[in-house]
């Protein structure tokens, strides 16, 4: 592994606990404001989900989120930024439009230069998520190749280490 990749190795076990916990927070902050909530993190590959470069690139990605917030009528009535070992996490509840902030979020993920990386959830005030498919969008591309990311994965179709080759080049690319 190159050294940009190093750090704290989560298991499965670890990585789907703080996806249970995930929700549960989302949960709370559905149940306190009932209105929009926006779950940020990142698709990284492998076991090493946090690290200075990890770190970088959610930084990046927040500060175009908020950037483009700050462009629309929609107010933060709470937010809160976790950097943990299984991934650093942004959560939000904002009084915008849910579909609104799912077309703000795509966008981001399809034309930032490290927008595949970005994983933006948004959840109107039922809890219910918005999908890309609800808006016309297909379904986020592998890394890779051209294919559906979620097919690709199941099947694992390529090699963790090439994923995270290609995630390291990106951000060596943007940064450098």
């Amino acid at each position: 592994m190159n050294i940009h990749f190093q750090g704290k190795e989560q298991s499965l076990q670890e990585i789907l606990k703080c996806r249970e916990i995930r929700v549960q927070y989302q949960q709370y902050l559905l149940n306190k404001y009932r209105n929009t909530v926006i779950s940020y993190k990142l698709n990284i590959p492998g076991p090493i989900k946090n690290n200075f470069i990890i770190k970088k690139i959610f930084d990046e990605g927040l500060q175009v989120f908020k950037d483009k917030l700050n462009e629309t009528s929609g107010m933060v009535l709470e937010e809160k930024i976790l950097y943990k070992d299984s991934g650093p996490e942004y959560f939000g509840v904002l009084n915008i439009f849910p579909y609104l902030m799912k077309k703000i979020t795509i966008d981001i993920e399809e034309t930032h230069a490290l927008g595949r990386l970005y994983d933006f959830d948004v959840l109107n005030e039922k809890g219910e998520q918005i999908s890309r498919q609800e808006l016309g969008r297909e379904p986020r591309k592998c890394l890779l190749c051209e294919s559906n990311a979620f097919e690709c994965g199941r099947a694992r179709k390529h090699k963790v280490k090439e994923l995270i080759d290609k995630v390291e080049s990106m951000a060596e690319e943007y940064f450098i």
